[in-house]
């Protein structure tokens, strides 16, 4: 299942750039997940920058129709990497979560662009949830909570730029 996603953040695309390569941001990505341990990376090669996140959930702090399907902790891996930049600050990039321990998987290609006042970022985001029956609906609700999660990060966004 595929679909569009926008996030808006209230600086330039280089002080975007800055703070997804800040560890500490990245850490309050995740800072509300039930895990038992999170490490964090960021890197800045070549004019571009990586983030990567690993971690694992355990199965009870599962929704419940999910859970079901899941027989032990759900380890995940999110990688984030981001160009180099344009001249305008624009780049381009891709976010991989890969899940040890259930059927799915997420991809997305992403694009940065500056609006004069603020910066847009677009995910192409695709979903996979392999499970028979009733894959498609599971996609379907996980996509439908994807509103919040923008509005999450949006949020998460505008306090570390105010703060930095």
């Amino acid at each position: 299942m595929r679909k569009t996603l926008t996030v808006r953040y209230p600086a330039s695309p280089e002080r975007v750039a800055t703070m997804l390569a800040d560890e500490g941001f990245q850490r309050s990505r995740v800072a509300g997940l039930p895990q038992a341990s999170t490490t964090v990376e960021t890197a800045t090669p070549a004019g571009g920058l990586e983030a990567r996140i690993s971690g694992s959930v355990p199965a009870r702090s599962l929704p419940p129709a999910v859970s079901r399907f899941i027989k032990g902790p759900v380890s995940f891996r999110l990688r984030e990497s981001w160009g180099a930049p344009t001249a305008t600050g624009a780049r381009t990039g891709q976010m991989d979560v890969l899940l040890k321990g259930a059927p799915v998987s997420v991809r997305a290609t992403t694009a940065m662009r500056g609006t004069g006042t603020d910066t847009v970022v677009r995910f192409e985001v695709s979903l996979s949830v392999k499970v028979p029956i009733v894959g498609g609906r599971l996609e379907a609700k996980a996509l439908s909570m994807v509103d919040q999660v923008v509005a999450d990060e949006e949020r998460r966004a505008a306090a570390w730029l105010a703060d930095h």
